[in-house]
C-alpha cells in the first residue's frame, strides 16, 4: 500500500513538473508572437492614413507602410479567448502610445513658445549647398518669395527678375527673392548657374538631383533654409518659375491682413484642392502607385503654383515631417499631409488664381481684377502681361500707395 502511494506521488510530481514546463513554453511562445505583431506598430513611421484614423480616434485596423499589420476578429472562436483579447489589447495599446506621441508633438507645436529656432543639426532634411546666397532677412522685411526652378530654366528666371521680381521694386516693398534648385549632370548648365548666382545672389542650389521625383527634397530644403535665415519675416510665399505674380495686389492684401492682425500664426493661404483624383497612368510624370498612396483621392492640399504662409510655419512643418512619411509630390506632402497632421486649416484664396494664360485675351475675362497668380509658360506673354498689370496699377495710382 505504501509502495503504491509513493508511485502515485512520484507520477503526480512528474505531471506537475511537465505541466509547469508546458505552461512556461506556451507563455514564451505567446510572448514571442505578441512581440512580432507589436514590433511594426511600435517602431514604424505612421502613414498619412494612420493620421486620418487618429483624427477620428478610431483605431480599427492599423495600416503601417500601406500594409496591414494586424487584423483580429474578437468574435472568432478560439481555444483561448482570453489570450486573443489580451493580444488585441496590447497591440491597440501600442497604437495608442504612438497616437499619444504624435499628439504630444502636435500640442508642442501649437504652443508658440516652443517654436524657438532649432539648431542647424536639429533641423531635418540637411543637404549640402553648392550655392548658398549671402542674403539675410531683416526684421523690417515684409516677405520672402522662394521659387521652385530647375537649373536649365535660365530664361524663366530672367523673366521674373525683369518683371514682378525686379530687385528695385522688391527692395521698395521690403521683399526678398530666392530661387531654389538641385543639380544636373550638364556641366555647362551648372557653370551658367554659378555665373548667374554671382551676378544676382538669389540662388540656393543644393546637392540633390533636380528631377520630378525629388520635388519633395526641393521643398523641404527651401523650408529648412528659410527657418534658419528668415524666421523673423512677416510672410513667406512659395511659387514656381512659370508663375507671374501681381506683387502689388499680394502686398496690398497681406497688409490688410496684417493691419487687422489676422492669422499671425498657423496661416496657409492658397487655392485649396479638395478630393483631387490620383493619377494612375504609368505614362504620366505625375503617376502615383497604390503602394505609394492607396486611396483614390488626395486629402485637402494647396495648389503648388503659389501659396502664402506665416513665419512660424517652416519650423512647424519641419518638426512634424519627422513623424510623417515622405511623399514625392511636394504640394501634396507639404501643404496636405504635413499641414493636416498639424491640425491647421487652409485659408481659401481661390479667386486669386488663373491657372493657364495662353493669350492676353484671357486677361480681359477678369472683369473684377481679382486675379494675382497667373500661370504663363510662354515668356513672351509673361512680359506683355506684366506691362499691362504695371500700367494698370500706375494709372490707378495704387502703385504709389503700395510703395509708401
Amino acid at each position: 500500500m505504501l509502495l503504491c502511494r509513493r508511485k502515485i506521488n512520484r507520477t503526480f510530481s512528474r505531471f506537475l513538473i511537465f505541466l509547469a514546463f508546458f505552461i512556461l513554453f506556451v507563455q514564451i511562445h505567446l510572448s514571442s508572437r505578441t512581440k512580432q505583431v507589436m514590433k511594426p506598430a511600435m517602431f514604424s513611421w505612421f502613414s498619412w492614413k494612420d493620421l486620418q484614423e487618429f483624427e477620428r480616434n478610431n483605431v480599427k485596423n492599423n495600416t503601417i507602410g500601406n500594409k496591414s499589420t494586424m487584423n483580429i476578429n474578437i468574435n472568432k472562436k478560439s481555444k483561448d479567448n482570453s489570450s486573443v483579447h489580451v493580444l488585441s489589447l496590447r497591440v491597440h495599446g501600442g497604437l495608442q502610445s504612438k497616437q499619444n506621441e504624435i499628439m504630444k508633438v502636435r500640442n508642442s507645436l501649437r504652443n508658440s513658445s516652443s517654436l524657438s529656432l532649432l539648431s542647424e543639426e536639429e533641423l531635418p532634411y540637411y543637404s549640402r549647398h553648392i550655392i548658398n546666397p549671402s542674403l539675410q532677412c531683416a526684421p523690417d522685411d515684409f516677405m520672402i518669395v522662394y521659387i521652385h526652378t530647375a537649373p536649365t530654366n535660365i530664361k524663366r528666371r530672367s523673366a521674373i527678375r525683369k518683371t514682378w521680381g525686379d530687385k528695385k521694386l522688391l527692395g521698395k516693398l521690403k521683399i526678398k527673392l530666392l530661387f531654389v534648385m538641385g543639380v544636373v549632370k550638364n556641366r555647362h548648365v551648372m557653370d551658367m548657374v554659378k555665373l548667374e548666382s554671382d551676378r544676382y545672389n538669389d540662388i540656393l542650389q543644393s546637392e540633390f538631383n533636380d528631377t520630378y521625383r525629388n520635388l519633395n527634397s526641393k521643398a523641404m530644403v527651401a523650408l529648412r533654409w528659410i527657418a534658419t535665415n528668415c524666421h523673423n519675416i512677416s510672410y513667406i510665399m512659395k511659387t514656381d518659375d512659370d508663375i507671374l505674380v501681381d506683387i502689388f495686389q499680394v502686398v496690398k492684401h497681406l497688409r490688410y491682413l496684417q493691419q487687422y492682425k489676422y492669422a499671425r500664426e498657423k496661416l496657409i493661404l492658397c487655392n485649396v484642392w479638395n478630393s483631387m483624383q490620383i493619377i494612375r497612368d504609368k505614362n504620366s510624370k505625375w503617376y502615383v502607385s497604390r503602394e505609394e498612396y492607396p486611396n483614390n483621392t488626395y486629402e485637402v492640399y494647396c495648389s503648388g503654383s503659389a501659396y502664402i504662409f506665416s513665419p512660424d510655419m517652416p519650423v512647424r512643418l519641419l518638426k512634424i515631417s519627422l513623424k510623417v512619411p515622405r511623399f514625392w509630390i511636394d504640394d501634396v506632402y507639404v501643404t496636405g499631409m504635413l499641414v493636416n497632421a498639424l491640425g491647421i486649416k487652409h485659408t481659401n484664396y481661390d479667386s486669386a488664381y488663373n491657372f493657364l494664360v495662353s493669350s492676353l485675351d484671357d486677361i480681359s475675362k477678369d472683369n473684377k481684377r481679382t486675379t494675382v497668380i497667373y500661370h504663363i509658360p510662354n515668356t513672351e506673354i509673361f512680359y506683355k502681361l506684366w506691362n499691362i498689370l504695371n500700367e494698370r496699377m500706375n494709372h490707378s495710382g495704387a502703385t504709389r500707395n503700395i510703395l509708401k
